[in-house]
């Protein structure tokens, strides 16, 4: 170790040199550094220096982040017996452990930029993370550390990964529904891609480089992720769907739901779909006050399937919209071993409720006041205790459901009247020029923001090995067809086209 150590310590030069490296020497340099740490058994990192000490006592984290990394995992490992697995009776990599501290230090310190060339060795501590906390029946203590080393990693956090998933499945068994917000409120753009090795070497920046977007280092050779699969995709905005639910935030909501149920399949939808349906009816009674149309791009075959599994959700969507209040109420106790069932008790509950709230924002489009006791007879349960109407929309107006004002009639004996906002600059939640202003900005970030990402994953496209020889195949039928070289000679130069292209698929291999 005493030999290992200043290699260790050589890299990045510490203090800076004045002529920062370029890129090319930094990554010939930071490539040296892996095969050295490759070259290490585990042993000899955990085995601690002469004198007694501990190699993370020496390192620096935030300096020598793919030393500290390789040195906390070979700890990690020896703690579980050689494996990273986590049992109950696991001691040596628990919360209230030293290894666990240092793990926290390591998440809050390490470069993004070194850990782009480690992201197997990234990956495998943040679910060794994952695991001791589930193994302690605590998975709340590794949203923190997990959130934490994403957000370092890629703070756009636009580039879908393994850990997207393993993250939202801990804050649903933890329940902690506010953080995971910070995560599912970046949107997804990109799935980690592959691209053409002869190409891509010219085309592509160094991983330490300056990136555009994180999809350009979040690879498919990577490691920061694992083999994704379709399912995952699913299971990620239906586990999200599910927390924004939790905050009731629900366009949010409705938004990951209808990613689910528009996925392509290739005939009957999955059950994660059919689950995000029955969820997305619900949601959209909640958001917009009535049964939504199926999103025109839902695979037809797919929309059957929901409708006839879901036929009890759509029954309630119909009834809500009719304004049977009576019906509702009996359709939806007919059907409680149906919520029940399928865990949408709590938000049919929350259905009931904004019935009677869509039902008072209906009158909006009508009405420009109403007395609170002809408000009562139209909409409330008991429609003779004008007292807790008054309350119920004194609620709505303080949380900001309802644009409209309580004043008293001028009889002593008389109800109370609303008058409804005629516009949205009225009206106590009057909104201004400036704040629209600022709405407008907003929405146009997002609208540049949404451009960029298309103009990168238009570029990977062309990086992509199957376009490029799909170029290269249209370039020589055109060539074919501007020299009249058609027939037998076309076709036999397709095939050898194809022939080539077999051969390199196996050169791949």
């Amino acid at each position: 170790m005493d030999n290992l150590l200043p290699q260790l310590l050589a890299f990045p030069p510490h203090p800076p040199p004045s002529q920062p490296l370029s890129d090319a020497e930094y990554d010939k340099q930071i490539k040296s550094l892996i095969q050295l740490l490759n070259q290490t058994s585990a042993s000899k990192l955990a085995g601690g220096v002469s004198g007694g000490g501990d190699l993370l006592d020496i390192l620096d984290p935030s300096i020598n982040t793919l030393p500290y990394l390789h040195t906390l995992l070979a700890h990690i490992n020896a703690s579980q017996g050689g494996k990273l697995s986590f049992t109950a009776s696991s001691k040596g990599f628990t919360p209230t452990s030293q290894l666990w501290l240092r793990m926290l230090e390591f998440v809050d310190r390490f470069d993004p930029v070194q850990i782009r060339y480690a992201g197997h060795e990234w990956r495998k501590l943040v679910e060794a993370v994952a695991r001791a906390a589930n193994s302690s029946s605590e998975p709340t203590i590794a949203i923190g550390p997990i959130r934490t080393a994403m957000l370092r990693l890629d703070p756009t956090s636009s580039c879908f990964t393994s850990t997207h998933l393993l993250f939202v499945r801990l804050c649903l068994q933890a329940r902690a529904f506010p953080e995971a917000l910070p995560i599912l409120d970046n949107d997804v753009f990109h799935f980690p891609a592959s691209f053409d090795r002869n190409v891509s070497i010219s085309y592509q920046p160094l991983l330490c480089a300056q990136h555009d977007t994180s999809s350009t280092y979040i690879t498919t050779s990577s490691g920061i992720s694992d083999k994704l699969n379709y399912k995952d995709h699913l299971q990620y905005f239906l586990y999200g769907a599910m927390l924004y639910i939790g905050v009731k935030n629900w366009e949010r909501a409705l938004l990951f739901l209808e990613i689910v149920i528009m996925s392509p399949t290739s005939g009957y939808a999955s059950m994660i779909q059919v689950e995000a349906y029955k969820k997305w009816v619900l949601v959209g009674l909640l958001l917009k006050g009535r049964p939504l149309p199926m999103p025109r791009t839902t695979n037809s075959q797919a929309a059957k399937h929901y409708r006839a599994i879901g036929k009890a959700y759509d029954t309630i969507g119909d009834v809500f919209k009719d304004g049977n209040v009576k019906k509702l109420y009996d359709e939806a106790e007919a059907g409680q071993p149906v919520w029940q069932e399928d865990c949408n008790l709590g938000l049919m509950n929350q259905v009931l409720d904004a019935y009677r709230r869509f039902a008072v924002l209906k009158l909006a489009k009508t009405y420009a006041a109403l007395s609170v006791s002809q408000i009562a007879r139209r909409t409330s349960p008991h429609p003779i205790d004008d007292s807790e109407t008054e309350r119920y929309l004194t609620s709505l107006i303080a949380a900001g459901y309802l644009n409209a004002t309580l004043s008293q009639s001028s009889g002593s004996t008389k109800s109370p009247i609303l008058r409804f906002a005629t516009s949205s600059t009225t009206g106590p939640h009057a909104r201004s020029e400036s704040q629209q202003h600022d709405d407008l900005v907003r929405q146009t970030a997002k609208t540049m923001k949404l451009a960029n990402h298309i103009k990168q994953t238009d570029r990977r496209l062309e990086l992509s090995k199957d376009y490029l020889e799909w170029i290269r195949k249209s370039r020589k039928a055109k060539e074919a067809e501007e020299n009249g070289d058609g027939g037998a000679s076309a076709m036999m130069q397709a095939v050898q086209d194809d022939y080539g292209a077999d051969e390199d698929m196996m050169a791949d291999m």
